[in-house]
């Protein structure tokens, strides 16, 4: 397998700070109890979902959730 499709085998990659990053950018953080969007990540995503796709709030939340569900679930049952 070449690098390039070995780069693009998982949807989310380990960071050596312990965040996890989303191919599209988006890069989650954990507290300890539970994970969140990084701050950058936060914003770019409302600006993405709100503004440029015209999602209302709650549909951004609802995605937002999903998304952080998605990552932590492949953080935390090593699946790296």
């Amino acid at each position: 397998m070449s690098n390039k499709l070995q780069q693009h085998s998982t949807t989310w990659q380990l960071l050596p700070n312990g965040n996890v990053l989303h191919r599209c950018g988006l890069e989650l953080e954990s507290d300890g109890s539970s994970w969140q969007m990084t701050p950058a990540s936060g914003v770019d995503f409302a600006i993405f979902t709100r503004m440029e796709r015209g999602l209302s709030a709650q549909e951004a939340k609802e995605l937002a959730d999903l998304l952080i569900l998605q990552g932590a679930t492949w953080a935390t049952s090593g699946l790296h």
